[in-house]
């Protein structure tokens, strides 16, 4: 006979199951020792901090192997040497060096009205 059975799947709210794993992970983490869960809260406090900080770009790859070979070069951390780039750009940009025109063309996205279409001779200047 054939023992495999039909399983009725449980369907559960979203919220729900984001409450349940948050119950789950709060008394996982009262099982751990009291010195680990000191540490733990520690770690939180200091990724909280610093989420002021952080930021996320899509970069091209060639353009995040030359400031990881900067940085390693220079001896510095890499999202210091884009600090100082973004600065200066955006120094370059207000004084009006920077006319972000010449690289515009229309969106599709109902976000944007633009995207910025970078020059493939800037690129290759890179991976050179």
């Amino acid at each position: 006979m054939n023992e495999n059975k039909l399983l009725r799947r449980q369907i559960i709210d979203p919220a729900v199951a984001d409450l349940i794993s948050g119950m789950d992970q709060k008394q996982a983490e009262m099982q751990m020792p009291r010195r680990e869960r000191m540490k733990k809260k520690r770690e939180q406090a200091k990724i909280f901090a610093r989420r002021e900080q952080r930021a996320t770009y899509d970069l091209p790859p060639s353009l995040r192997q030359e400031v990881k070979q900067i940085a390693e070069r220079e001896r510095v951390p890499a999202s210091q040497i884009v600090t100082l780039a973004l600065i200066h750009f955006v120094n370059q940009y207000t004084s009006g060096q920077i006319d972000l025109s010449l690289y515009k063309q229309p969106s599709r996205s109902p976000r944007y009205d633009w995207n910025l279409i970078l020059p493939i001779s800037l690129i290759k200047k890179l991976e050179q």
